[in-house]
C-alpha cells in the first residue's frame, strides 16, 4: 500500500502509459473499418490499469475505481469489460494478512478475534477502498460483520486528500472541475470521516432510528463495545450484492424504488445523508413477503442544516405541484435559496431547460423507467449548466448532488420503473401551505 500520494501519482502514470500503449497498438492493428469494440479498447485498457493500481494502492485511488465502475457521464468512459474489472473493487479488493487483521484488532479493542468471538472467519468475506469485513460469531449464534480498517490506509488517504487534483477527481468529473476552495473542502472533510469507524457507528445509528419503521429499508444494528475507530462491528445482513442479484421485474420495481426512497428520504425527510450510494453498499435479501434491501457502509454521512432542508424541499415540492406555473415558480426559489441557481439570465437558454426537464422527468405522472441512458444524460447535462456558469454546487450541499448523481446511475442500472413522485410526496407530502 502506498503510504504517500506519490504512491498515487506513481499509478497515475502507469495507468496513463497502459492507455498510450493500447492506444498505439490500436492504431497499429485495428481494422479501419472500425466496430463499437474499438471505441472501448483505450478506455478499457486504462480500465484494468486503474483496477491494478486500486488493488494495490487502496485507499482514494480504489475509491475512484468503484466510483467509474458505476457512474454516468464523463466518468463513465469506460466499456463493459473495463466496469467489470473496475466493479471487483466495491467489495473484492485482495484483503491483508490474517496477522496484520488480527493485529489491528488487538490494538483497537484489547483482545485478539479469537478471544472477543466464539468464531472468527480470517478471509473475510468482503474487502473494499479503506478496510475488509470478516465474519464472526458469538457462543449464542448472534451473527456479526467486523470491519477492519487496513494498516497506514488513513496516512495514505490523506497524503492523496492534499492534492486539490485529486480531491475534484473523487468528487466526479461533472461536479469537480468546477467546485471552488470552500466545496472542495468539503469534499475532503467528507471523505477523511470515512477513516474513523465511530462516525459510521453514530451513522449507523442515525440511519437506523430514521427508517425503523420501512417494511423494505434495513439498516445493520452496532455493537459498540466491541467498535472502534478502526474496528466496527454489526450483525451481519443476510442477502446479495446488488450487483449479482437477479429478481423478477416486480421484485426490482421494489428494490429500485426503496433506493429512491432511502436515498432521496434520508435528507428531505430526516437532514440526513448516505454519501456514497455504489452498488456495492446494497444487499437484497429475498424474504417470503418480498425483497428487503439492506443498506450498508455509514462512514461517509452528514447531518443536513435545517435551512438547507428547508430550500431542498422547494426543489422537490415544485417538480411534484400539478400547478406548472407555480410549480416552476417554487423549484426556481428552491435552487436560489440552496445556492445552486448562480445566473438567473441563464434560466431560458436551451442548457439550462434541459437541466430542468432532466431533473423532473423522474416525477412525471406515472413514474419513469430508469436508464443508464437517462443517468449519462442527466450527469451530462449537470456538468454542462455548471460549464455555462448558469449552476454553482456550494459547500452545503455539494455532497447532496454528488450524492444524487450516483443514485440515478445505480438505478440506470437496475432498469426499473419507479414512481418518483409519489416516492416525494409519500415522503414529504406537497408542501402547498408552506409557500410564502
Amino acid at each position: 500500500m502506498a503510504d504517500d500520494a506519490g504512491g498515487r501519482r506513481g499509478a497515475e502514470r502507469r495507468i496513463g502509459w497502459a492507455k498510450l500503449m493500447a492506444r498505439a497498438k490500436q492504431i497499429l492493428t485495428t481494422d479501419p473499418t472500425g466496430t463499437d469494440a474499438d471505441d472501448d479498447v483505450v478506455a478499457d485498457a486504462g480500465a484494468a490499469a486503474l483496477a491494478r493500481e486500486a488493488a494495490r494502492h487502496r485507499g482514494g485511488l480504489a475509491k475512484v475505481a468503484q466510483r467509474r465502475a458505476y457512474q454516468a457521464g464523463a466518468d463513465a468512459d469506460v466499456g463493459r469489460a473495463g466496469r467489470e474489472q473496475l466493479a471487483t473493487l466495491w467489495d473484492q479488493v485482495p484483503p491483508i494478512s490474517a496477522a496484520a487483521t488480527s493485529a489491528v484488532v488487538a490494538a483497537e479493542l484489547g483482545r485478539a478475534p479469537g478471544a472477543l468471538f466464539a468464531t472468527w472467519e480470517a478471509t473475510p468475506i468482503a474487502a473494499a477502498s479503506l478496510g475488509q469485513v470478516h465474519a464472526a460469531t458469538d457462543g449464542d449464534g448472534a451473527r456479526w460483520a467486523v470491519k477492519v480498517q487496513y494498516p497506514a490506509v488513513a496516512d495514505a488517504l490523506r497524503a492523496e486528500l492534499a492534492s486539490t487534483s485529486f480531491v475534484r477527481t473523487l468528487a466526479g468529473a461533472e461536479l469537480g472541475g468546477h467546485l471552488d476552495d470552500a466545496a472542495l473542502a468539503t469534499v475532503r472533510t467528507a471523505i477523511t470521516a470515512e477513516l474513523d469507524y465511530r462516525e459510521e457507528a453514530e451513522g449507523l445509528r442515525r440511519f437506523a432510528t430514521a427508517w425503523a419503521d420501512d417494511p423494505v429499508i434495513r439498516i445493520p444494528a452496532v455493537d459498540l463495545a466491541r467498535s472502534s475507530a478502526r474496528v466496527l462491528t454489526m450483525a451481519r445482513a443476510p442477502g446479495t450484492p446488488l450487483a449479482r442479484w437477479r429478481g423478477s421485474t416486480e421484485a426490482t420495481a421494489v428494490v429500485a424504488t426503496a433506493i429512491a426512497r432511502f436515498a432521496w428520504g434520508s435528507p428531505l425527510a430526516h437532514g440526513i445523508l448516505n454519501i456514497d450510494p455504489h452498488p456495492g453498499n446494497f444487499l437484497v435479501e429475498d424474504a417470503a413477503l418480498g425483497p428487503r434491501l439492506w443498506c450498508l457502509d455509514f462512514g461517509g454521512h452528514l447531518a443536513l442544516p435545517d435551512e438547507v432542508v428547508a430550500a431542498d424541499r422547494e426543489i422537490w415540492w415544485g417538480l411534484v405541484d400539478d400547478d406548472v406555473f407555480r410549480g416552476a415558480e417554487r423549484f426556481r426559489l428552491g435552487l436560489a435559496r440552496v445556492g445552486l441557481l448562480a445566473r438567473t439570465d441563464r434560466l431560458a437558454t436551451s442548457a439550462h431547460r434541459a437541466w430542468e426537464q432532466l431533473l423532473a422527468a423522474p416525477l412525471a405522472p406515472g413514474g419513469m423507467a430508469w436508464t443508464p441512458a437517462y443517468a449519462e444524460a442527466l450527469a451530462a447535462q449537470f456538468a454542462e449548466v455548471m460549464a455555462a456558469g448558469a449552476v454553482s454546487v456550494p459547500a452545503s450541499v455539494v455532497m447532496l448532488w454528488r450524492q444524487r448523481l450516483g443514485v440515478a446511475a445505480v438505478l440506470g442500472r437496475l432498469g426499473a420503473t419507479v414512481d418518483g413522485r409519489a416516492v416525494v410526496v409519500g415522503l414529504i407530502g406537497r408542501g402547498l401551505g408552506a409557500l410564502r
